[in-house]
């Protein structure tokens, strides 16, 4: 009889261990500005990963970073944080202004994040962004960070994939009937701008709840004016190329 009770005291507390495992989720987060009439609009909407753990300031520092890099203007003026990231941003607005105050039109950064995608071990984040610094338009984009959950780790295409190789052809193939170019044609003959006119993979890869996403951005493989193109797979068609780690069931 005490064994037996051990035993039950035993497996209680493992499920219970269980049971309370810190589970990253995550929630919008607005990042405020100073309230500034002479300056630059900018607009921060980002998911943030909880509870504050290491996995989840591992993944904060990487949302981090990539706003930083979206919103970097000048190469010459690093930041090393996000705020200073926004300082330089408004401040180069500033200098121009001095010099040109007839001829600048207001800048105005707008970043918005949201999870396209996650289970228990993966999180898909999109994020649009438009970046106007003057000139005839801005640039917009939309661009995916994927994430190990169980550990904060950034993942790229080669950890997302099975076998890059072999996605590349079948995401070659798929591109080529959505876009009406026939098998034994060059890539660009229909006016893409593919580098040594050969396919590649797009630099932004991503989740949702459908499938996979292929965004290739404005000047990736077209003039700008043609806007970005992309490319919806449906996890049917996919998963054979996907690991299956991050496929497995979804979290409520």
């Amino acid at each position: 009889m005490k064994r037996l009770s051990a035993v039950c005291f035993l497996s209680l507390f493992f499920f219970s261990a269980c049971d309370t495992t810190e589970h990253t989720t995550f929630v919008i987060k607005d990042i405020p500005t100073d309230d500034c009439k002479e300056c630059p609009k900018v607009i921060i909407e980002m998911p943030q990963a909880q509870p504050e753990n290491e996995v989840a300031s591992k993944i904060n520092d990487k949302i981090e970073e990539f706003v930083i890099k979206t919103l970097n203007y000048s190469e010459e003026n690093t930041a090393d944080s996000l705020s200073s990231a926004i300082e330089i941003f408004r401040s180069e607005y500033t200098k121009l202004k001095e010099r040109f105050p007839e001829e600048i039109i207001p800048w105005e950064a707008t970043i918005r994040g949201e999870v396209s995608f996650q289970n228990e071990h993966f999180a898909s984040i999109k994020v649009d962004s438009y970046i106007f610094t003057g000139g005839a338009h801005g640039y917009g984009s939309v661009n995916y960070l994927n994430f190990d959950i169980s550990n904060g780790t950034h993942l790229n295409a080669e950890e997302l994939l099975t076998d890059k190789k072999a996605f590349l052809s079948f995401a070659e193939k798929t591109f080529r009937e959505k876009e009406d170019i026939a098998a034994d044609a060059n890539i660009n003959s229909t006016g893409f701008m593919f580098e040594s006119d050969r396919f590649h993979l797009p630099n932004s890869i991503g989740f949702d709840e459908k499938g996979i996403i292929l965004v290739y951005n404005p000047y990736e493989i077209a003039a700008y004016a043609d806007g970005l193109t992309k490319i919806e797979i449906p996890f049917e068609e996919a998963k054979a190329f996907i690991k299956p780690k991050w496929l497995e069931a979804t979290t409520e």
